[in-house]
């Protein structure tokens, strides 16, 4: 049984024949319904434009890392920023710095959108960092209160804008707005506008192919009516949709142009085609139109529906650019057929007769010819297409994808003029940093966790690229020298040398210190011999003075009863004066050895430090004073008055009264001089007693200092080894690989800290961010690529630190291409697989087969790969550029999609007849559906030809791509590679379905 033929009518044909049978009513329904959702307002672009989502979901890591950071360092509620740059190039004036004022100002008044304003206004220290080093430009950081690409982030763009405006800047100067919000706004804008020229150029393109295919007007408009309902009504649906809450993005509107333009006129020039081959063989218009729609609207229906579901599976990824547009892609080919099984036959069965005819096939025609060689030669052919798709598949790997939305888009837009001032006037890539971002569930003020900071800033700063790595540790770029134990350990050498210098100059000190101890001993054993011997001395004159003391009471008692005559007292007192004079000079001698005793004493260092000695010497200096004042004073007045009495000199009685007197005189002082040297005598005895210890001890001195000494030198040896060896430390810890930091919590209490503390940790000290300033641009390629190596450096160097069970995110300028290419990994996986699936479950289906399917998605995917390689050859190879991330993806679900539809038809012709498949079967199907199938191609082609021409990147690449594929798709794989598979398996293309067995009656 035929494909699209039996003996009931199927859903397809039904719809087709209500339309025939009610052409009127039909035609009323969808004229109506294209005015009515013509007029409805809002229009698509309008939609588009407030319907946006962000260009990343709300969990992307970057954007968490962008809403931690600035809940941490700003105001919590940003959710991106844009730069606002004033440059005047004959350097920033007053009247600059007044329009400055004004924009703050102005943004000040917006806080709903402008949740964040860094000016130097309010913050003075961010002056130096936010002016550029020639003078001429400066720029404001503003954070947003909505995230990228969404609706409410262009609408902030505009807002900034038209602050901007208003601000009104002096002549000369020029002020940008840039940025991620605006890069995206722009690009919107750039892709919106590109729609109106993809409109022009892709309706010329199919006119002037129409024409070329058919010569007749008739024919040509009717593809040109069924996608104009066709596109007013998916537009008008689209809005009404969106309106609705259906995601869209700035790129529907041009792709779904394209997908109306091509899908529409290839399921009205099929209709067309098959009609003509109908009424060629039936001469009736009204049965040709039935059975072409009969036979070919459940091909048409399984072809489309390889394109909805394969748009469709974008829905489900996590990219917005990818799950907006596949909607819309949908939603136009759903309308495209739906116009193409309704109003086109309607269309038809009214002019069928101005159509005419196909005419006949002629043997020697070229895809008579085609068919025929590949019949003849299967093999050959197969392998020479799939070689030649081969090589334009090789240069598939060598695809590089672009993350920059800056690129993507004309340099003329604003936000990359802006861009390009900031890169003018600003060292390179200082204004676009990336960020790591630490956030610990502890005060990380610690020296533990400063060193891990460091350690993680160190190897943030080795991955290559990187040309400056910032942090609490590093705020200037490079580490802290006072904060490394390298320089620690060279300062404490240093010292320690210091040190041993001053030792090794106090050595010859020492020796003499060592030198005058034993001079201090030998001196103390000789002063401890002499206070022995005085000791023995003042004995001996004590007994002597209490003997003389004895005699001068006894003498002074005698006098008074004197009374002897003149002879005896003349004698007597001659005897007693000499006896006197005598005792006079004795005593003298003896006051003499007093008086040199305390004389050595009072010069004696050692007794005037000794309580003992020094005592015993002020009471050896009371003696001596009256001995020299009492003792000798009187006995030489007694001496002198007892000569006087032998001399008969004087008045007796006077005489005997001064003997008398002074008799007493010399008694009183005895006795006074005889208590003073028994005092004397006890405390020369206890310094004597004090003299003895001191020798003892003295005579431990010497050697004691001089271990000191030869200790001491050991000292500075060991000393001098020290610094040696923590010099060497020094050398050692100071290279690339060591990890010695050390920074007290107090360090980040000085004020030279304070613009670093508040920068780059959080207030509770519970967040680090720690910023990255690359070699390259960060949105570029390599840029993109370092942002990923350094996150996942970070992620390791923090292993095994205190900070481990810290949360690590990244964040900043290359976060938004590297969220976009690990997205873009998931929804590739994601997307290819499901649309695949899709694809070979509808062929399955479609054909009720097995083995077909795998070869002819087999043929789908290396098709796709061959474009996608020829892309990359112009793109990247021969143009210089990279291809944009979303282009691949896009192409993929189009080209798979599309060209399942053209397996189908062919496929569904082969099985037009039977299921036995010869390979002159597979000649006239090829032959057959050779000029639609070609001609189908070619003007699906041209629709995305003229997103080529686009000044959006993205747009570009991909009309490229999906117009080469289609190519190819039309000129090899369905020419040649599908019909030389086929002619290879011929009835085992339909396994596992049999052809049935035809049984022969013998017996007739």
């Amino acid at each position: 049984m035929a494909l699209g033929q039996s003996g009931r009518r199927n859903g397809v044909a039904r719809l087709s024949g209500f339309a025939l049978k009610f052409p009127a009513v039909t035609v009323a329904i969808w004229v109506a319904l294209s005015a009515g959702l013509m007029l409805i307002p809002p229009s698509l672009e309008q939609v588009v434009e407030r319907g946006t989502t962000a260009f990343l979901p709300d969990g992307a890591p970057s954007v968490r890392g962008l809403e931690a950071m600035d809940s941490a360092f700003g105001t919590g509620e940003a959710k991106a920023y844009a730069f606002i740059v004033l440059v005047n190039d004959d350097g920033l004036s007053r009247a600059d710095g007044a329009t400055y004022r004004r924009i703050v100002a102005g943004l000040d008044a917006h806080p709903d959108e402008v949740v964040e304003v860094q000016d130097y206004l309010e913050r003075p220290q961010l002056r130096t960092a936010l002016t550029s080093k020639d003078g001429k430009a400066t720029y404001i950081p503003v954070g947003l209160s909505a995230p990228v690409g969404s609706p409410r982030s262009n609408e902030d763009v505009a807002l900034l804008r038209s602050i901007v405006e208003d601000a009104q800047g002096p002549p000369g100067t020029e002020i940008h707005i840039t940025g991620d919000p605006a890069t995206v706004a722009d690009l919107t804008t750039a892709v919106n506008d590109a729609s109106d020229t993809i409109t022009f150029i892709s309706v010329g393109l199919l006119v002037l192919i129409l024409v070329l295919i058919y010569r007749r007007l008739v024919t040509v408009l009717i593809p040109l009516a069924t996608i104009g309902v066709a596109l007013v009504c998916t537009r008008g649906v689209l809005s009404i949709l969106g309106e609705s809450g259906l995601a869209l993005s700035s790129y529907t509107s041009a792709f779904v142009m394209a997908i109306v333009l091509g899908a529409g006129t290839d399921y009205s020039v099929f209709l067309i085609s098959r009609f003509r081959d109908e009424y060629r063989d039936s001469g009736d218009v009204r049965n040709a139109i039935q059975t072409a729609t009969t036979r070919i609207g459940t091909a048409l229906v399984a072809s489309a529906a390889t394109v909805i579901l394969g748009a469709s599976t974008l829905i489900a990824a996590k990219l917005g650019i990818f799950s907006t547009t596949g909607p819309g892609m949908a939603i136009a080919v759903a309308v495209s057929l739906a116009a193409s099984l309704t109003l086109t036959p309607v269309l038809i069965a009214w002019t069928g007769a101005r159509i005419g005819p196909a005419p006949a096939i002629r043997p020697d025609s070229p895809w008579s010819r085609v068919g025929t060689l590949v019949a003849a030669r299967p093999g050959r052919v197969l392998a020479g297409s799939v070689l030649f798709l081969g090589i334009l598949a090789a240069f598939l790997p060598t695809m590089t994808l672009s993350f920059d939305t800056r690129a993507a888009q004309p340099s003329t837009t604003p936000s990359n003029i802006g861009n390009a001032a900031l890169t003018e006037h600003f060292a390179s890539n200082e204004t676009l940093p990336d960020y790591i971002l630490v956030t610990s569930k502890h005060d990380m003020r610690n020296p533990r966790d400063l060193a891990s900071l460091n350690t993680l800033s160190r190897a943030i700063a080795k991955v290559p690229g990187v040309s400056s790595v910032r942090s609490i540790t590093q705020p200037a770029g490079r580490p802290l020298s006072q904060a490394r134990i390298s320089n620690q350990l060279a300062t404490l050498a240093k010292r320690l040398h210091k040190a041993d210098r001053k030792l090794t100059s106090a050595q010859p000190g020492l020796n003499r210190l060592s030198d005058g101890a034993a001079e201090i001993d030998r001196g103390a054993n000789q002063l401890a011999e002499g206070s022995a011997q005085a000791v023995s001395g003042v004995d001996q004159f004590v007994r002597g003075l209490t003997e003389l003391n004895n005699g001068l009471g006894t003498a002074a008692t005698k006098t008074d009863t004197a009374a002897s005559g003149a002879r005896e007292l003349a004698n007597g007192a001659l005897q007693l004066a000499v006896g006197l004079q005598s005792a006079h000079d004795q005593a003298a001698q003896g006051v003499q050895g007093l008086e040199a005793i305390q004389q050595a004493l009072a010069n004696d260092v050692l007794c005037g430090v000794d309580p003992v000695c020094k005592k015993a010497r002020e009471g050896l200096k009371q003696i001596v004073e009256a001995q020299k004042n009492q003792l000798l004073g009187g006995l030489q007045d007694a001496a002198d008055a007892a000569l006087r009495i032998a001399n008969g000199q004087g008045d007796l009685a006077d005489g005997l009264r001064q003997l008398h007197a002074g008799l007493v005189r010399a008694e009183r002082g005895s006795g006074q001089l005889a208590d003073g040297q028994r005092v004397f005598r006890t405390r020369l005895a206890q310094l004597t007693a004090g003299i003895q210890d001191l020798a003892d001890g003295t005579s431990g001195l010497g050697p004691g200092i001089n271990q000191l000494a030869a200790e001491t030198s050991q000292l500075t040896d060991g000393l001098d080894e020290a610094g040696t060896y923590l010099t060497e430390v020094h050398d050692q810890a100071n290279s690339a690989d060591a990890g010695g930091f050390y920074l007290p919590a107090s360090a980040l209490k000085n004020k030279d800290f304070a613009l670093a503390r508040t920068t780059f940790l959080s207030a509770d000290g519970k967040v680090a961010r720690i910023q990255i300033i690359g070699e390259t641009d960060p949105l570029s390629v390599d840029g993109v690529a370092r942002y990923a190596v350094t996150r996942d450096a970070a992620a390791l160097a923090i292993r095994g630190t205190t900070l481990e069970d810290a949360d690590v995110l990244a964040t900043g300028a290359g976060g938004l291409g590297a969220d976009l290419q690990d997205y873009l990994d998931h929804d590739t996986r994601f997307v290819v697989g499901l649309v695949l699936l899709i694809v070979l479950l509808i062929l399955i289906l479609t054909l009720r087969s097995l083995l077909a399917p795998l070869y002819l998605l087999a043929s789908v995917i290396l098709s796709c790969a061959a474009a996608l390689g020829l892309t990359t050859l112009f793109w990247q190879h021969l143009m210089g550029q990279y291809i944009e991330f979303n282009v691949p993806v896009i192409a993929f679900v189009l080209l798979v999609a599309v060209g399942a539809d053209y397996n189908i038809l062919l496929m569904s012709r082969m099985r037009e007849g039977s299921l036995t498949l010869t390979r002159r079967d597979v000649a006239d199907a090829v032959t057959a559906t050779g000029p639609v199938i070609t001609s189908a191609g070619v003007i699906f082609a041209s629709a995305f030809v003229a997103l080529i021409g686009s000044s959006v990147h993205g747009l570009a690449q991909t009309g490229f791509a999906v117009a080469t594929g289609l190519l190819l798709d039309t000129f090899i794989v369905r020419t040649l590679v599908v019909p030389s598979s086929a002619a290879l398996l011929e009835n085992h293309n339909w396994w596992p379905t049999r052809p049935p067995v035809i049984s022969t009656n013998e017996s007739a």
